[in-house]
């Protein structure tokens, strides 16, 4: 058995565990579960159980960072189960979850605010107060938070003389109304805020699958002209590139300063980045809050040299990592498998953190 078992209520873990668990390990775990589906409703399935386990509950990744598990250990009061962060054998790893719970948060965390109501989370707190200052939310006679996280708006690369992402809800590098996971309407307008969540987050995430094939890849000859287009892009020897997905190169190497299209990174970066919105960062210790104009975004795709790892920075993945840097950003734009399939490329990432 393994830790299979996600309960969505207590009624389930009471009907599925009640003749296997002892009462006292039952208890607990319905305790711990009703304390974590009080205190973060948006996660569905916050602990996951093997039924070969009654003294040891897995509580979801998701949570890691909210909350800890001597403070749930506390708070319901658990007497015999242990509990360790965990996402179980169902490949649930909620990471989706754990950041429509910190946009449920903040955005509870602003209506209580503007409310006059206390924000338990200083960190938070002082985001909403940064808000406050750039654009006068206490002076506007509207306010209005809409929680719109969940349309996950796609933008693919779209090729022609460049390469740029698509903006499907804005016009040209103007992103807003595309990248918002909580709009914000006030008397001077719509305030789109962009939700970050962690050490490791991206500015996109697009997919290549159809761009470089896996058929031309085994063949060791990209023909595509757009997947040609992207290589050339970053200065990505298409033979080298085959062989490193092929696992036919053996080790992978390092090359520094790439020469690359530099033009053209400009262009793919700022449509990736865009402006028009406002980035709020949930880190370890602090909360970013960070408005990102025009000039901003030029500032943050003004980039440097480029050193590409074929192989990840191991040399033995199937994967290329690009590393460059702006004056605002640590830029990482990686080709691999995101679908931990056959090993062939299927997304382009560009993660970043901050200088």
């Amino acid at each position: 058995m393994a830790y299979n078992f996600f309960p969505k209520t207590e009624d389930e873990i009471l009907n599925k565990l009640g003749s296997k668990f002892p009462a006292q390990n039952l208890s607990d775990i319905v305790s711990v579960f009703s304390v974590l589906k009080t205190e973060f409703k948006a996660l569905e399935t916050p602990i996951n159980i093997d039924l070969k386990k009654p003294s040891m509950v897995n509580v979801s990744r998701a949570l890691q960072g909210d909350i800890t598990i001597p403070k749930l250990k506390s708070q319901a009061k658990t007497k015999k189960i242990n509990m360790k962060f965990g996402n179980g054998s169902s490949g649930n790893r909620g990471t989706a979850n754990r950041g429509n719970i910190f946009e449920q948060q903040f955005a509870t965390a602003l209506i209580e605010w503007h409310k006059g109501k206390p924000v338990a989370d200083a960190k938070i707190l002082a985001a909403i107060k940064d808000l406050d200052k750039t654009y006068n939310i206490r002076k506007s006679k509207k306010f209005k938070v809409e929680l719109e996280a969940g349309a996950n708006t796609k933008r693919p690369l779209v090729f022609g003389s460049k390469i740029v992402l698509d903006n499907p809800k804005g016009q040209g590098k103007d992103v807003g109304k595309t990248v918002t996971d909580i709009t914000l309407e006030l008397d001077s307008g719509p305030v789109y805020l962009s939700l970050k969540l962690g050490g490791t987050t991206t500015f996109f995430n697009v997919g290549v699958k159809t761009i470089l094939t896996k058929a031309e890849i085994q063949k060791e000859e990209i023909t595509n002209s757009n997947g040609l287009k992207l290589l050339n892009l970053f200065g990505i020897d298409p033979v080298t590139f085959c062989r490193i997905f092929n696992g036919t190169l053996g080790t992978g190497y390092s090359q520094q300063n790439v020469q690359y299209n530099s033009l053209m990174m400009k262009e793919l970066l700022e449509t990736g980045v865009g402006h028009g919105y406002h980035i709020i960062h949930k880190l370890s210790g602090k909360v970013v809050s960070k408005s990102m104009n025009k000039q901003k975004m030029q500032k943050s795709t003004k980039v440097g040299s480029l050193t590409t790892y074929y192989g990840g920075k191991t040399g033995r993945g199937k994967r290329i990592d690009m590393e460059f840097a702006s004056p605002l950003y640590k830029f990482k734009i990686n080709i691999r498998d995101t679908q931990g399939g056959d090993g062939y490329p299927t997304r382009m990432m560009c993660d970043f953190s901050y200088v």
